[in-house]
Parts: C-alpha cells; sequence; structure tokens
C-alpha cells in the first residue's frame, strides 16, 4: 500500500483509460468514472466527498471497480478524519460494501 496523497487506491493510469475507451466521451461522463485520491478522501468536505465515493462504489465501470482492500483504505481513511461523526454514514456503506463483497 502507497501513501502518497495523489494515489487513487493503487488503480494505474491503464485502468482509467481503459474505462475511458469502453464508458467515456467529450460529451459524457459516466457515474463512478472518478476516483479520490488518498488526500482527497483525506481533507475533502464530507457532502463533496459522499457523492464521489458513493458512485464509485456502485456505478463504476468494469475497470475501476473498487476491492475491498481498496475500500478497506478508504474506510481506515475516513475513520482517522477529526469530523469522522460526520462521516459515519459514508462509513457505514463502506462496511456494508466489504461485508457484501467479500
Amino acid at each position: 500500500m502507497t501513501n502518497d496523497d495523489q494515489d487513487r487506491f493503487g488503480l494505474p493510469a491503464s485502468a482509467f483509460a481503459a474505462a475511458q475507451n469502453s464508458h467515456g466521451s467529450a460529451r459524457t461522463v459516466r457515474a463512478g468514472m472518478y476516483v479520490p485520491t488518498r488526500a482527497e478522501v483525506r481533507s475533502m468536505a464530507p457532502e463533496t466527498l459522499r457523492p464521489i465515493l458513493i458512485d464509485w462504489l456502485h456505478e463504476s465501470p468494469a475497470e475501476l471497480i473498487p476491492s475491498t482492500a481498496q475500500i478497506s483504505q478508504v474506510k481506515a481513511i475516513l475513520e482517522a478524519r477529526p469530523d469522522a461523526a460526520a462521516l459515519a454514514g459514508l462509513i457505514e456503506e463502506c462496511r456494508a460494501y466489504i461485508e457484501d463483497v467479500a
């Protein structure tokens, strides 16, 4: 696991390129195509972060579907935030995802 703030939870650039080739176009953006960086998960406002993570969890194309390990890392970052109480629902979404996929 990398702790690089700009890392997108280990997803390589080739996965984004493949998803773009399969699902993207200049006019449309498919939900789940954006994967936040570790820094964004650590610092983004809850109301901004929530739809991004929910789309990644439930709407991402096959090339970007998160693993339980990736979502476990997201969950750990969320739990360590000073505003973790405000993120309780999102933390629960991560927990449920991990249980459902495992």
